[in-house]
């Protein structure tokens, strides 16, 4: 909500597409119209872009020694996944730190774990169960 107080206009685009939908429904809104609000879903990926839930993810361990980005991690090393700084990473974003939901507009990206972009709950098998519930 913080990211909407500072941009009014992000907010008014997101009003006119949410009475653009509900106004024919008698003015409720169901789950599976969620699909019919693309800049509503841009503002939520882009939420969790910048305010992940979490800033790391659950830990892994190395079953292996193995190299990952020119880093060399030996075998039984824990890795962390820093969820916040990929978010923040100007190699995958352009301005960052801006809160700008149209990047997430015309693209494919989710926020289910099947775009390593965007992974604020996990993805795979140690994925968040309550990403349903936060949804």
């Amino acid at each position: 909500m913080a990211e909407l107080l500072h941009n009014p206009e992000k907010i008014a685009r997101a009003r006119e597409e949410l009475d653009r939908v509900i106004s024919g429904d008698g003015g409720t809104l169901q789950e599976p119209d969620i699909t019919t609000l693309p800049y509503f879903q841009a503002i939520v990926k882009e939420t969790l872009r910048l305010h992940p839930p979490v800033p790391f993810l659950i830990p892994h361990k190395a079953e292996s020694d193995v190299e990952i980005g020119g880093f060399r991690l030996p075998r039984h090393a824990q890795v962390l996944v820093n969820v916040w700084a990929m978010g923040r990473d100007p190699g995958v974003w352009s301005n960052p730190d801006s809160f700008m939901a149209e990047r997430f507009l015309g693209g494919e990206i989710d926020f289910k774990g099947r775009d390593f972009e965007l992974i604020p709950f996990g993805s795979g098998r140690r994925i968040c169960p309550g990403m349903p519930f936060g949804l």
